[in-house]
């Protein structure tokens, strides 16, 4: 490695035409690959732009000197466009001239004075959250798929044969067609590759107990052994990296045993070297169908590794599986929340500036998850017309204050799309507005409907809390139920303990959830979950048998002769929806509770109540996402806080919440 990244001005003025450069050659290379139509010119001019990347990713990590770098990333990509033309594509002609008038501006903005550079840092292991590893090798080069010419069938004349007279002469004729039939497909098929020669198998002990075998098998080779290890690790990472997130009940916390395994396989990827980190973008392509586990792997290793190469994989592998398919996007946004290169804002700024709705959410998504838009950017979404980009800019410029925020909210409390009016609920209470209870109630009372009624409970006032009570009174839905929970009026305890004996399930669980959360009386019940239970498919079956319901996936899986046992049944833990154990409760202590004051957790509320949750309760992501807008809603204050963030910035994230609820009120 030539040059410190750590040292590297990201946004210098020469790396920002080289990134609008790839982004235009990127984009004509996924033309390209999204071709089907044989062309002469197209799989040539795919080789051009790998090479015309490759030359980029130089110039970009400081892999060869930089200027020579953009004068051959210059040349191929002016090459490739030639080529272009000659298809017919006036198009990407273009955007091949607009690449190579950015890589001209790049050049010629260079600094005067050389980056200085060193060797490649020692690798060192991640803690708890991964770092940047630096790894000495070549740039990666994309590997394009273009559609082939058919080459041309070899000219063989054609048979002629004597008009047959007799069947003596007609079977020597058929035997003569079949013979020049033969000798044409091997003309165009050319010489046959013969097989290869079996092993001989190993010799067999006799003697040798079954199951036993003496003679050892070949060794295997140092790159086999890196691929395998390597792929070990990638599928580590997609798995945690999806499924690391708590179930019900699990402490928080207790994800840092598998957060760790995922920072150790991506350390274990970086020390098996360039060998290793050249499969990764082949492993997540070959995927039949879009799978977040490979996708969000590609893209957290991308994520992890120095250099701009790393990442244009990751990018790769979004536009291959689609931007727009929801399983797609979320696994590489969920990458980038967490990744550390420093060019992720390039290249989530290079998504925003696409055409595409998926790569501007996306960018949108990740760039305020993590603070980095700008006021500009912040002042152009207050006007998004996109409803989803819109939906997910509005928290960001609440969190910012942005002085634009109250014409973002006047649009989206008026807006059609009901995703873009929760979202302004939500940026009201992160920005503490004072007509967010308003505003709230008005939604719950018109189209957002229930929606709204959690929300309404995060910023309620007293006179809130008893239209609540009113509401779940006339309408006892799950979503009323717990907003009622939420809002904390002990008025409400009665109704609640009532609901317990609704035929709904739904309803009785909400209401016990609501109990525990107002009264904290921990009057918990285990319930028991059948093992390996799964759906049955609905599958259109001509010949239909008794429907079996859930089945085991041992016995849809194993052999009948071989099957394993049934196993233990799992438990949770949840608030218990026994009335007579409520009533019980609430005769003994009812008497403690002022009904006209809010409890949370048997306590009158506070802040520091909302953040003893935050911290020691075992509660769903969702519910603590609520918890940090209650608390920005009551303190008027905003820490940056999500449980998508490694625990270790969970616990940095507390303890900003914590110093904001300390002063409280002073």
């Amino acid at each position: 490695m030539a040059d410190n990244l750590a040292v590297l001005d990201v946004q210098a003025p020469w790396v920002k035409h080289l990134e609008r450069a790839h982004s235009l050659t990127h984009a004509v290379a996924h033309f390209i690959e999204a071709e089907s139509e044989p062309s002469a010119h197209l799989a040539p001019a795919a080789r051009k732009l790998e090479s015309g990347l490759s030359a980029m990713y130089d110039a970009f990590d400081g892999r060869a000197d930089r200027i020579t770098a953009v004068s051959v990333a210059h040349g191929r990509v002016w090459e490739a466009a030639i080529l272009l033309a000659r298809a017919g594509l006036p198009r990407q002609v273009a955007s091949l001239r607009d690449a190579c008038g950015e890589l001209v501006a790049a050049e010629e903005r260079f600094p005067r004075v050389p980056i200085a550079g060193r060797s490649a840092a020692p690798l060192v292991a991640g803690i708890d959250v991964p770092p940047l590893h630096c790894v000495a090798r070549a740039s990666l080069a994309p590997s394009l798929r273009a559609p082939e010419v058919p080459a041309p069938e070899p000219d063989v004349p054609e048979l002629e044969l004597p008009e047959p007279r007799t069947f003596e002469d007609l079977k020597v004729a058929a035997e003569a067609m079949r013979r020049f039939a033969q000798e044409k497909a091997k003309a165009r098929l050319g010489p046959s590759k013969l097989p290869a020669k079996p092993k001989a198998p190993a010799p067999v002990d006799e003697d040798a107990p079954p199951g036993f075998a003496f003679v050892p098998e070949a060794p295997i080779t140092e790159e086999d052994f890196i691929r395998r290890w390597a792929r070990t690790s990638f599928e580590e990472i997609g798995m945690l990296g999806v499924q690391r997130a708590p179930l019900r009940g699990d402490d928080w916390r207790a994800c840092q045993s598998l957060e760790l395994r995922m920072i150790a396989a991506i350390d274990a990827v970086a020390a098996l070297g360039p060998k290793a980190i050249a499969h990764l973008e082949p492993w997540a392509m070959d995927a039949p169908t879009a799978d977040p586990m490979r996708i969000f792997a590609a893209a957290m290793i991308g994520g992890c590794l120095e250099g701009r190469d790393a990442l244009a994989c990751a990018e790769r592998v979004l536009f291959r599986f689609g931007p727009g398919d929801p399983v797609v996007a979320e696994a590489f946004a969920a990458a980038m929340k967490l990744a550390p290169n420093p060019f992720v804002p390039n290249v989530l700024r290079a998504l925003y500036a696409s055409p595409e709705r998926g790569c501007r959410a996306i960018a949108v998504e990740v760039l305020g998850y993590r603070g980095w838009l700008t006021a500009d950017e912040l002042d152009t979404l207050c006007e998004e017309e996109e409803p989803r980009v819109f939906a997910l800019a509005l928290p960001c410029i609440a969190a910012a204050r942005h002085t634009g925020l109250e014409r973002a909210l006047a649009r989206a409390l008026a807006h059609e799309n009901m995703g873009v009016q929760a979202a302004a609920l939500d940026a009201m209470a992160i920005a503490a507005h004072p007509r967010a209870a308003a505003a709230a109630r008005a939604a719950a009372e018109g189209t957002l409907g229930e929606r709204a009624l959690v929300r309404l409970a995060l910023v309620a006032r007293e006179g809130d809390a008893s239209c609540l009570l009113e509401r779940m009174r006339q309408s006892p839905t799950p979503s009323a139920l717990e907003a009622v929970g939420w809002a904390g009026l002990v008025g409400a305890v009665p109704a609640l303990i009532e609901r317990l004996t609704d035929e709904d399930e739904d309803v009785r669980f909400a209401a016990a959830e609501a109990l525990d959360r107002m009264l904290g009386a921990n009057l918990i019940e285990e319930l028991e979950l059948a093992p390996e239970a799964l759906e049955e498919a609905e599958v259109v079956n001509p010949n239909p048998e008794p429907a079996r319901g859930r089945v085991a996936l041992s016995e849809l899986v194993s052999d009948p002769r071989d099957r394993p046992p049934a196993g233990s049944k799992d438990t949770v833990e949840a608030p218990s929806t026994d009335p007579e154990r409520w009533r019980a409760y609430w005769a003994e202590h009812g008497g403690r509770f002022d009904r006209k004051l809010r409890y949370r957790r048997g306590q009158t509320y506070s802040p520091s109540v909302s953040l003893y949750e935050l911290d020691k309760l075992a509660l769903s992501a969702e519910d603590r996402r609520r918890l940090s807008r209650e608390l920005a809603a009551r303190t008027g204050r905003w820490v940056r806080f999500d449980p998508h963030d490694f625990v270790a910035e969970q616990v940095r994230g507390l303890s900003g919440w914590e110093g904001v609820v300390r002063g409280y009120g002073r």
